[in-house]
């Protein structure tokens, strides 16, 4: 895949198609495709058209890929064709999946961020894309949402619980 040079994206794409590369052993070589970017053009008319600005990040995104799938059902994120506002609060636009379980990436058409949104909930909120792509790192390298001292300190705080006859 060509990444645009000037692509403030650059770095964590590069990451991902690592990312990519190494789980085909485990996942097979169709677990991740990136399909052709999105022209300037289209991104401009689907604003126009939509009266809403994609915020800059994903357009970065979809300079580099107009869809894609990433290492089977982690993420799949679509170009401005394929984005659509149903099942979710009318400030967002849907743009992608992630996980496979119906869970939506959207972003806000007041504040640009990025919202994970499942079961008519709003999960995470990202400033830009580059958090989007973070997340799917930590998933496919399965770290924990929460940092290890702390998940150590909560664990410690349960074993006194139970210690205690608390739980």
């Amino acid at each position: 895949m060509n990444i645009p040079e000037n692509n403030s994206l650059k770095a964590e794409i590069e990451e991902l198609l690592q990312l990519c590369k190494e789980s085909e052993e485990e996942y097979g070589e169709d677990a991740s495709y990136f399909n052709e970017p999105v022209s300037e053009q289209e991104m401009t008319e689907w604003e126009e058209a939509n009266g809403v600005k994609i915020p800059e990040s994903y357009k970065e995104w979809l300079r580099f890929t107009g869809k894609c799938r990433i290492v089977s059902n982690t993420a799949t994120f679509w170009g401005p064709s394929e984005f659509h506002s149903d099942y979710v609060p009318e400030d967002l636009v849907v743009i992608g999946e992630m996980i496979g379980d119906g869970e939506v990436v959207c972003f806000s058409k007041t504040t640009g961020e990025f919202i994970e949104f499942f079961e008519r909930k709003v999960g995470a909120t990202y400033d830009d894309f580059r958090g989007v792509l973070k997340e799917i790192f930590r998933i496919q390298k399965k770290e924990s949402p929460i940092p290890h001292e702390e998940l150590m300190s909560i664990l410690d705080e349960i074993k006194a619980m139970r210690a205690r006859g608390e739980l």
